[in-house]
């Protein structure tokens, strides 16, 4: 299962660097700014909260979940700077 979730995190890490990237490439400088202290501080607090989830008497229950909460945020953040992104595109 941990095998399988490592995966789907590589999957989901890649495509939220790739609209990231994508969404810096079409935005104003300022704007650039604000993405990158909101990422910043969206990646500081998935770190904290998918901690949380492992708690170390939790044993291999708590370490997957911790591990799928690094999945779900990734990919609802993918989803996010997306909708931003297509947003962007359709109004230039």
């Amino acid at each position: 299962m941990l095998d399988c979730i490592s995966e789907e995190y590589s999957r989901a890490d890649k495509r939220l660097n790739n609209v990231y990237k994508k969404l810096m490439g079409v935005l104003k400088p300022e704007r650039k700014k604000q993405l990158q202290e909101a990422q910043r501080l969206w990646v500081k607090y998935t770190e904290a909260n998918c901690q949380f989830y492992y708690d170390p008497d939790g044993g291999t229950a708590a370490r997957l979940s911790a591990n799928e909460c690094s999945v779900s945020a990734r990919i609802s953040r993918s989803e996010e700077l997306e909708q931003i992104l297509q947003f962007e595109v359709d109004t230039k």
